[in-house]
């Protein structure tokens, strides 16, 4: 049966892909200090805005360095006060502002430092595309020595649909044998409204834990959410639905659909200020329909220290919990993980 939903969702998300445009245009941001740039505007999150530029390539700019913006394709555009707009981006009635003209003609000037989301709707598949590639050092319980971590991270965002894939491992080297003491993959797809705040969510997780005697977890969800807050370099997003999960332990046992209800916390936090830091955390709590009294939690934290443009030095604490795992005495885990990352 999950091999269904599996197929359900990746047909869902290769639909959502091709309602998108191809067009290809220009952009012009003029800073404070005279500087231009000119190429085509990427993406705008919580005070960073990214542009690839003719000559330079991919660069990461700070939203309040610039004084105004001329755009000739049409974007998303999310302020902090939760107001969302379509259209395109024209000097505004001063520096520091825009005017953004809607499609159905009317014009609105907001200030740059209140644009919270920007997502550029006409640039095509690959200028949307914005992730990272993490390698480290990590700490877990279930093993007190050092080991290995990989990680990976890409973002699509769309007029509507946004969708991620993430993926990362942790295995140790013992005597010529590595093993794969812990591994996650998620694919997460989300559908705005029509309101400002409220999105719809699909998603597909992956989980292995030898700690917790899970060698799979296979889980599908099915729910939405709200921007509950979106402040200047914040904002926090509140999830709901429906999980449905297939387990299979470290023995060899495998479970039937087992259904839970998720509560589900995003945080992200930006300052781009010196110091240049970013935090991201996931907090997931999970209450068993199919188990009496069975309960979940899951956290993972992401620190981001900016060294050098494109890498970063990353400090990723977590921990899971669960009071009635498959078998085995353990039901907490917990480790941190130690990368440099690029981004791109």
């Amino acid at each position: 049966m999950f091999r269904l939903w599996h197929m359900v969702l990746l047909l869902f998300i290769a639909v959502s892909l091709t309602l998108e445009t191809n067009a290809q245009k220009k952009d012009t941001l003029l800073f404070f200090n005279g500087q231009v740039l000119i190429g085509d505007i990427k993406a705008g999150f919580l005070g960073k805005l990214t542009i690839d530029e003719v000559d330079l390539g991919i660069i990461q700019v700070k939203m309040y360095k610039i004084k105004t913006i001329q755009s000739s394709g049409r974007f998303k555009i999310e302020t902090q006060d939760k107001r969302t707009y379509y259209g395109v981006m024209q000097p505004g009635p001063k520096n520091g502002w825009v005017n953004i003209l809607q499609d159905n003609s009317e014009v609105f000037a907001v200030s740059i430092l209140n644009l919270n989301t920007i997502i550029a709707i006409e640039k095509g598949f690959f200028p949307r595309l914005e992730g990272n590639l993490a390698a480290g050092f990590s700490y877990t319980k279930s093993n007190s020595l050092g080991q290995l971590n990989f990680s990976f991270n890409v973002k699509y965002a769309g007029e509507r649909f946004g969708h991620q894939l993430s993926l990362a491992t942790i295995g140790s080297l013992d005597s010529s044998k590595y093993s794969r003491d812990r591994e996650d993959g998620s694919l997460f797809t989300s559908y705005d409204l029509n309101t400002s705040t409220w999105f719809l969510s699909i998603g597909l997780n992956y989980q292995r834990n030898l700690e917790l005697s899970i060698a799979s977890r296979f889980q599908e969800f099915f729910g939405g959410g709200n921007k509950i807050i979106v402040r200047k370099y914040w904002q926090l997003r509140l999830m709901s639905g429906l999980t449905i999960n297939q387990e299979r332990s470290t023995s060899g046992t495998s479970t039937n659909e087992l259904f839970e209800l998720p509560l589900i916390f995003r945080f992200n936090f930006f300052k781009y200020h010196s110091p240049n830091i970013q935090i991201n955390t996931v907090q997931s709590f999970y209450y068993s329909l199919s188990q009496k009294g069975r309960v979940r939690f899951d956290n993972n934290i992401n620190f981001s220290w900016e060294l050098i443009r494109r890498f970063y030095l990353t400090f990723n604490p977590y921990s899971n919990f669960d009071n009635q795992p498959p078998e085995g005495d353990s039901n907490f885990d917990f480790g941190v993980a130690i990368n440099i990352s690029y981004r791109f």
